[in-house]
């Protein structure tokens, strides 16, 4: 009788581990359908003269603004000099510096 009692126990358990396990991949499917989602609620954009502009626009000119400035203090302190790739560098400065801005306003 012991031995019965124990092997459904045992039988119980198993089961349980089975459907978590079949749970948790649908719960992060979920979680990460639902934060994508959060995303589409509307689309950041500005009206100017009755024409609709993307934010991600201005991002990008504010980004390369900040990175020609960026390029301007390294050409004055000698640093160019040194720099490998400085047109990758360069890029790389604005595109980071564009999706700082957009974080900073727009999330």
């Amino acid at each position: 009788m012991d031995e019965d009692c124990w092997k459904m126990n045992i039988g119980t358990k198993e089961q349980g581990r089975d459907q978590t396990s079949l749970i948790r991949p649908l719960v992060g499917l979920s979680l990460v359908v639902s934060l994508a989602l959060a995303g589409c609620s509307h689309a950041p954009e500005y009206s100017i003269f009755g024409s609709f502009f993307p934010v991600w626009i201005f991002c990008s000119i504010g980004g390369l603004i900040l990175a020609t400035c960026g390029r301007a203090v390294i050409a004055r302190t000698a640093m160019a000099e040194h720099l490998v790739a400085p047109v990758l560098l360069y890029i790389s400065t604005a595109v980071f510096l564009a999706c700082v801005l957009w974080l900073i306003f727009y999330s």
